[in-house]
């Protein structure tokens, strides 16, 4: 139902000062035009403000409160509970080791490789406004609740412009993670998803990404460390017309069946601080926030002019992980991986050829010969592994070997203690096959040829026999010392023990 002008300026006469009253004559006994020309009257001007307030206060009033939540919060680690800064760790995987019986590296220290860095706290935010309660709550009405209304709906839009801040900040690292930690991995696209072809060959190229990061990698993050993911912890970042696009040209057609749905958290963001881009596949650390200060404070009173002053602090940890994978999917030109690319000329032992004693050991040295481009020197022509057969022959013929010749894994012949004479010749056959992915498989083969030599003497461990030049002990069991031998060695050695008690 409307109101009528007159009714309005009758509220307003009666709701008005003494001075009002008295300078502006009573709409209910002078015309209309009359009390207007006093309202607009430039010696009124204070009149004419008194008026105008009284008309807000007669006009109802809806408060629209609506909080604004920032899609990205929920990615947020839990609050610091202390400090101003945290250290983050990430370990580097392990060298594997050949086993070996007679290892001797039980107190070798192996030291693990780490890579650390810090998170600090920044950008610390604070939002405030003024409330003057004595002067609003004449313009509600008297229940009280228009007020309450009122201030709620100013702290929700605190808080909203507090949740949208946020949210760009943490968009932000994108740009700061493409700028200042090298440049993040992009897959590059023939254009932007806008019709069924291109918005299959974006989501063809997120599930390719996310299948790759299954495995570990240093492929899609800033340090050398490797890491993998798997669906439960990747994040879809993509904005509202690449996902309206999915949705209607790629997903549609296939009539909704479970493997075509993105297995992925899909966060959808106004856009990307990067150009061309249309959606990101990282990890959800790799936008690491966590709050140090995050709330409200009590209102502040001042009396000389009746307000409220509120005020609202924020402040966090707000960085980049470079352990997190990220890959960006844009129109931009595709990130470059430079592939290493080894070419095999062939195999040798180096020397070929050599003399072992019977029961001994003798290193071989078989390596591959070729070239590698792209390594920056780095990266050289191994591994250096082969299988190896070994044959023994005497004067030409073929003679048997038991188990205890043979080549380990370091390329260490061990020859046999019993069976074999000097001079017969033990041949060893190293085969190495480099398979190449990408291209054939080739097989390079070479000999080595061991000449068998005769065992030497083995002196007993004692330092005191030792010294006693006529007591010799051999392996035989036959070689024994005649009896004045014996007798002269051990006088002797009694002389030295007693020179050695003396001393």
């Amino acid at each position: 139902m409307a109101v009528l002008n007159s009714t309005i300026l009758e509220r307003a006469w009666l709701s008005g000062s003494n001075d009002y009253q008295q300078r502006i004559p009573n709409p209910a006994t002078s015309s209309y035009a009359e009390h207007v020309a006093a309202i607009f009257d430039p010696m009124n001007n204070d009149l004419f403000n008194q008026f105008t307030g009284m008309l807000n206060g007669l006009i109802g009033t809806t408060v629209e409160s609506d909080l604004f939540e920032n899609p990205l919060a929920v990615l947020k680690k839990p609050a610091i509970r202390f400090g101003n800064s945290e250290r983050a760790v990430a370990f580097k995987y392990l060298q594997a080791h050949s086993y070996a019986p007679d290892t001797e590296t039980l107190l070798h220290v192996e030291k693990p490789e780490i890579v650390e860095w810090f998170y600090s706290v920044g950008t610390p935010r604070r939002y405030e406004f003024s409330w003057s309660r004595y002067e609003l709550e004449r313009a509600f009405a008297s229940d009280g609740f228009g007020f309450d209304d009122m201030l709620t709906g100013i702290i929700t839009q605190m808080y909203s412009s507090a949740n949208y801040d946020e949210m760009n900040i943490m968009l932000q690292m994108f740009a700061e993670a493409n700028t200042r930690m090298g440049a993040l991995y992009n897959y590059n696209l023939s254009a932007a998803p806008t019709t069924e072809a291109t918005s299959k060959e974006l989501l063809t190229a997120i599930r390719a990404v996310a299948g790759r990061m299954k495995f570990p990698t240093t492929l899609y993050n800033h340090i050398d460390v490797p890491v993998h993911e798997n669906g439960d912890g990747l994040v879809l970042f993509i904005t509202p017309e690449a996902m309206a696009n999915l949705d209607v040209q790629a997903l549609a057609y296939v009539f909704q069946l479970d493997k075509a749905d993105i297995q992925y958290r899909i966060i959808e963001v106004p856009e990307f601080p990067i150009a061309n881009v249309v959606a990101a596949l990282c990890s959800e650390d790799f936008i690491y926030v966590r709050d140090v200060r995050n709330g409200i404070e009590p209102p502040f009173y001042n009396p000389e002019n009746l307000t409220y002053k509120y005020y609202y602090h924020v402040a966090q940890l707000i960085g980049i992980n470079p352990a997190a994978n990220c890959v960006l999917f844009s129109t931009n030109a595709g990130t470059n991986v430079p592939t290493v690319t080894m070419s095999l000329t062939g195999a040798a032992f180096s020397p070929d050829t050599g003399t072992v004693k019977i029961g001994g050991e003798l290193k071989t040295n078989f390596a591959l010969a070729g070239s590698v481009s792209n390594g920056k020197g780095i990266v050289s022509v191994e591994p250096d592994s082969a299988t190896y057969t070994v044959a023994a022959t005497r004067s030409g013929s073929a003679i048997p070997l038991n188990s205890r010749t043979y080549v380990d894994s370091y390329g260490v012949l061990h020859v046999q203690k019993t069976g074999l004479q000097a001079n017969d010749v033990i041949t060893i056959t190293g085969t190495a096959t480099y398979t190449n992915p990408s291209g054939s498989t080739s097989t390079y083969t070479d000999t080595f040829a061991a000449t068998v030599a005769a065992a030497s003497g083995q002196a007993t461990k004692s330092a005191l026999v030792d010294q006693a030049p006529k007591l010799v002990y051999t392996k035989d069991d036959d070689a024994i010392l005649n009896p004045s031998e014996v007798n002269y060695a051990i006088d002797d050695l009694d002389d030295r023990v007693t020179d050695l008690e003396n001393a």
